[in-house]
């Protein structure tokens, strides 16, 4: 029998799978656009000619309080890179000292010195005041039309001017990431997250990867965002070396627009037929930190698996689950439907909307997986530990059969499988 030998992205290195060459149907890419060749000054002309938006400087007066968001390490936003000439830029008019850095962790943990060095690098650290969201330190500015209270960052609500940072990628339901991500769920409350993740939000047949158009929650987040004043994004798109390809910057909705358009350009991939196997990663770090991150590749490995097939990702998880509540939810339950119909019954519970995303796909495939994890840890979570994905295959094909057919995604959060004839 011959084989394909595939790298797949695990942790800070790399595995090896070995794929029988007669079974491999296809291998999902993202398009590969070059790097920029100056990234410094493809970022500074950005803010000096944004989309739909005066240049930077002229949107700041010397006496203004500036907060600049950015992404935490859940995120491959390159920061340490685009950080040093948005600040040049916003330093020709107004004081270092009138500049604070929050770091936008959503509900996600604070992060300490080391982790916040590793991020934005050394010389952010000592030269700038960097703060991490303190979930609990919200002020109300309003509520979205569909009931989600906006409660936003205390400094950010009090600052005069707001920009963020970003990278735009698919996302599982808000259809891409950045934007008005680093606004909401960037600095808002656990209670604007229940709402704006409750069970019917992403129940919602639009709440999907690559779809805006018609997509509620992302809707609610961008009324949360014009709320909060989110008044000028820098986000960008990266290729697999994680070089800056594009960088789109100005107004928050239309810059972001773009660069969504661009990202479906590059991630979009066509499949005519779903698989019995899909094989797939997170990508790497710092995407595949923890489970609860992983998710996402598991999402985009379903979408493409036949109803009755079998996901297996390779995903080191070094950092662990991610929060225990998340793991207290599956492990209540034998099933993945009564996860659903426990957060139908008694939602808010713990963070219900990646249990939710989790159990829905494990309605329809199994999940195998390769991680640093204990194996009761991943049981827990109604996974299949394995060691290697050879013995993920080996269990696969003694359930579907020897002509199993397998797509492998590499890189699962950063494809948008787009499926038809």
């Amino acid at each position: 029998m011959k084989y394909e030998e595939l790298e797949l992205p695990y942790g800070d290195s790399f595995i090896k799978a070995r794929i029988p060459t007669g079974n491999l149907k296809h291998v999902l890419n993202t398009r590969y656009v070059k790097g920029l060749n100056n990234e410094s000054a493809a970022i500074t002309a950005s803010l000096r000619s944004p989309i739909s938006s005066l240049p930077l400087c002229d949107r700041i007066n010397a006496s203004d309080k500036i907060i600049v968001l950015v992404t935490d390490n859940t995120r491959p936003c390159p920061d340490d890179r685009l950080l040093p000439p948005i600040l040049a830029e916003l330093e020709c008019k107004v004081s270092r000292d009138n500049i604070t850095i929050i770091v936008a962790l959503g509900l996600h943990p604070p992060l300490n010195r080391d982790e916040l060095i590793k991020l934005l690098g050394p010389k952010i650290i000592e030269n700038y005041e960097v703060i991490n969201h303190d979930v609990n330190d919200t002020i109300c500015v309003g509520t979205t039309s569909r009931g989600t209270p906006v409660d936003i960052n205390r400094r950010v609500v009090n600052a005069d001017f707001r920009i963020s940072t970003g990278f735009i990628e698919p996302h599982f339901f808000a259809g891409f990431s950045g934007g008005r991500k680093s606004m909401a769920p960037g600095v808002f409350s656990v209670r604007s997250a229940y709402k704006n993740h409750s069970y019917k939000m992403i129940e919602h047949p639009c709440t999907r990867d690559g779809i805006l158009i018609g997509n509620q929650l992302h809707a609610d987040l961008l009324e949360q965002a014009k709320l909060a004043r989110q008044d000028f994004i820098v986000n960008v798109l990266l290729n697999k070396q994680k070089e800056i390809t594009h960088v789109v910057a100005g107004d928050p909705v239309k810059a972001h627009e773009k660069g969504c358009e661009l990202a479906r350009e590059i991630t979009g991939v066509e499949v005519s037929q779903k698989a019995d196997i899909t094989i797939t990663t997170n990508s790497g770090s710092p995407l595949d930190l923890d489970l609860y991150q992983s998710c996402k590749g598991m999402y985009t490995a379903a979408k493409v698996t036949r109803d009755g097939g079998i996901v297996i990702i390779a995903s080191a998880c070094n950092s662990g689950i991610g929060p225990e509540s998340f793991r207290e939810l599956h492990a209540s339950v034998e099933r993945p439907i009564e996860v659903l119909q426990k957060i139908r019954k008694e939602e808010p519970i713990g963070v219900q909307w990646q249990n939710q995303v989790l159990a829905e796909l494990q309605l329809h495939t199994d999940i195998y997986m390769v991680s640093e994890l204990e194996d009761q840890v991943l049981r827990d979570f109604m996974i299949v530990p394995i060691n290697t994905v050879e013995e993920g295959l080996k269990k696969a094909f003694s359930i579907l059969g020897n002509d199993a057919e397998i797509i492998v995604i590499p890189e699962g959060p950063l494809i948008l499988p787009l499926l038809g004839s």
